[in-house]
């Protein structure tokens, strides 16, 4: 019987060693590192948390999906170890809940990883949770994309229940993956669906077939270490983010 994909998330406003060497190195480690399922080495903006976001990315980012608990922690503890000590560093373990992919995506997966959320419990209504929107957009969008995405991002910043978020890519310009934390997964319902900002621009993507590629992610947050886009700790409740001791 498959399992739901264990799944990290490790933000860098500036990567160790710098962004360039960082995701070079990290891309080479990743293909010997055993356990893992799939992941995503991405330049990180705040796109999600700013208005005029940054033109150039100077962060990085890597979402990686595991075998186990137990094939991440190895892996932090060893191949992977110097690419996520540095200082600044948001990290983030969780269990995949929900995958939906878009009817008209021309793929099923996020750079050769398919997501699994086979035998995982739904999300409740007071749980906190995660949301990881990945999209290529066609040529044609991306201007109407980033207009709507500053009223989205105006609408999350104001809002309760947002704890966090950034805008990542590998791909720029056309690829945008945004994760973003919320306190409740009610309250990430009202952000998403409540008139305005973010609804507007997800009727548009969906009336207007703006992606090539569309895949949605929920996250159940297991354990939390620092802050993403805000100035207090994301899920001060939740146990630190396992990285093999750092």
């Amino acid at each position: 019987m498959s399992s739901p994909d264990f799944v990290t998330i490790d933000v860098f406003q500036r990567p160790p060693g710098g962004r360039i060497l960082w995701w070079l190195n990290l891309r080479r480690q990743l293909a010997r590192t055993p356990g893992l399922r799939g992941a995503t080495v991405n330049h990180s903006n705040n796109g999600t948390h700013a208005l005029i976001p940054a033109i150039i990315p100077g962060g990085g980012a890597l979402v990686a999906a595991w075998e186990s608990p137990e094939a991440a922690e190895a892996a932090f503890r060893g191949p992977l170890r110097r690419a996520i000590d540095g200082p600044g560093r948001f990290s983030l373990d969780g269990e995949l809940v929900r995958v939906r992919v878009d009817s008209e995506s021309e793929l099923d997966n996020w750079h050769g990883w398919v997501p699994r959320a086979d035998g995982a419990k739904p999300l409740t209504k007071d749980e906190p949770m995660v949301a990881i929107v990945h999209g290529i957009l066609h040529r044609r969008e991306l201007g109407t994309f980033l207009r709507n995405n500053m009223h989205a991002a105006s609408r999350a910043a104001h809002h309760p229940g947002h704890r966090g978020s950034v805008d990542i890519s590998s791909q720029l310009p056309f690829e945008h993956t945004s994760i973003s934390l919320w306190k409740t997964y009610a309250l990430a319902q009202d952000y998403a669906y409540k008139p305005g900002g973010h609804a507007t621009a997800m009727k548009h993507t969906q009336t207007a077939k703006a992606h090539r590629v569309g895949v949605f992610l929920q996250v159940r947050p297991i354990a939390s270490t620092g802050s993403l886009g805000i100035d207090s700790p994301a899920y001060p409740n939740l146990p630190p983010a396992n990285r093999g001791g750092l």
